[in-house]
């Protein structure tokens, strides 16, 4: 069995909203893994699990298809485990 290596880019993005939210949210961010230079991951990719802060509705998001990537409004941060699970056998 030989190994395989896979790159992945993960980032964010977050800008200041002009007016908060009703809720107060002053941000608007993204959190994504995407492959180097957008190439397509899709090939190895099961799935992605992104774990948002607990006050967040649905704080566990699961992208099964790209674009794997949550974007959201809010007003502090926060740590955001991320879970990339890789298919088996890749066809």
């Amino acid at each position: 069995v030989g190994a395989v290596q896979v790159k992945l880019e993960l980032g964010h993005r977050a800008q200041v909203r002009k007016k908060p939210t009703v809720e107060g949210f002053t941000h608007d961010w993204m959190v994504f893994v995407r492959g180097p230079e957008h190439s397509n991951i899709q090939h190895f990719v099961e799935k992605v699990v992104f774990h948002l802060h607990e006050s967040f509705p649905k704080p566990k998001r699961v992208c099964k298809d790209p674009p794997y990537k949550v974007e959201e409004s809010g007003y502090a941060g926060f740590i955001l485990p991320i879970e990339v699970y890789f298919k088996s056998k890749v066809h």
